[in-house]
């Protein structure tokens, strides 16, 4: 498994917000989001084939609010329009392919990963951000880009 510092750039994150618990994101909540804004940026944008991204803050003990959105310049027309400023950030990533295991065990090596080398996560604008490729279907169809914050 392959860790590396990636810095993005200052970006607003623009789509549609779901908040819920771990149990509806297991259940496959997200999984639709996630579809739903797959299809509807093809529709408003044929052609274009952005990554898309998600932001998660696991701010409620029983589960969490996730942004599913694409990079842009202005808020996505969706059912729960939403979007964040965020500034350019420092990220630990990794890719996880549907044969690395346990999404939530590929977290935890990162996290270990990050304090051996001296690192410290830094969770005050976002505690996860995932990056889909187009045609994303699931965690075991299909590859995302992990990323855990830094200071």
């Amino acid at each position: 498994m392959v860790f590396e510092i990636v810095e993005r750039p200052a970006q607003r994150i623009s789509g549609s917000f779901w908040e819920g618990t771990f149990g509806e994101a297991a259940d496959g909540a997200v999984r639709r989001l996630i579809a739903e804004m797959q299809g509807h940026h093809q529709h408003l944008h044929p052609g274009d084939h952005a990554a898309l991204v998600g932001i998660s803050w696991n701010d409620r003990p029983d589960g969490f609010r996730y942004l599913v959105g694409y990079v842009s310049d202005k808020a996505e027309t969706t059912v729960h329009p939403g979007f964040v400023d965020l500034p350019a950030m420092r990220f630990v990533t990794a890719l996880h392919h549907p044969d690395s295991g346990d999404v939530f065990a590929h977290y935890q090596r990162m996290f270990d990963w990050i304090a051996a080398e001296g690192h410290a996560v830094d969770t005050a604008l976002l505690h996860y951000r995932e990056e889909y490729d187009p045609g994303f279907v699931s965690l075991s169809l299909s590859s995302l880009r992990l990323m855990v914050p830094i200071g």
